[in-house]
């Protein structure tokens, strides 16, 4: 620290010149700022990849639910449904938590005019809607203040043709 003193009968003047720590203050609040911008960036890309993965589940659901080649082999039930939604989203979503706790209760299958005992289980012209729910958890929910985030998709899609 330099003091100077340019006349004598005034107060002596301080002035601090050495700011050695100023830059190291400065790049510590800088890099919080960044990091929490790059953390939710990171956060929000992953939370809308995962409502991606979501609808394209129901669209598999929904395709597997209605379609049909004319042999009773290709029909598929409601658990056979259910398990092509819980497989896609366990092999395609992004968690933090290990596997993907989708449970049968986070799949609705709407059938309009299908039904397992038919054969083929749905009249042509009818609709199949598959609606898929699965709570997104934030990998800082308590830094970003946000608990587990329901995210959903539902598809409906209808019976056109026989071929």
């Amino acid at each position: 620290m330099n003091i100077i003193n340019t006349d004598p009968k005034m107060k002596t003047k301080r002035i601090i010149t050495d700011q050695k720590g100023a830059a190291l203050v400065e790049f510590a609040v800088v890099l919080f700022l960044l990091v929490v911008l790059v953390f939710g960036a990171v956060e929000f890309g992953i939370l809308y990849y995962n409502k991606q993965i979501i609808t394209n589940a129901s669209r598999e659901g929904a395709r597997a639910g209605i379609i049909a080649y004319g042999r009773e082999a290709y029909y598929k039930t409601d658990g056979d449904i259910k398990e092509i939604v819980k497989n896609y989203c366990i092999n395609h979503l992004i968690t933090f938590s290990g596997s993907p706790d989708l449970v049968d209760e986070d799949i609705t299958l709407v059938p309009g005019d299908r039904t397992d005992t038919a054969s083929p289980p749905f009249e042509f012209g009818s609709s199949f809607t598959v609606a898929v729910t699965y709570n997104y958890g934030f990998l800082l929910p308590g830094f970003f203040g946000f608990g587990d985030v329901p995210i959903s998709a539902a598809t409906t899609m209808n019976r056109e043709s026989s071929t």
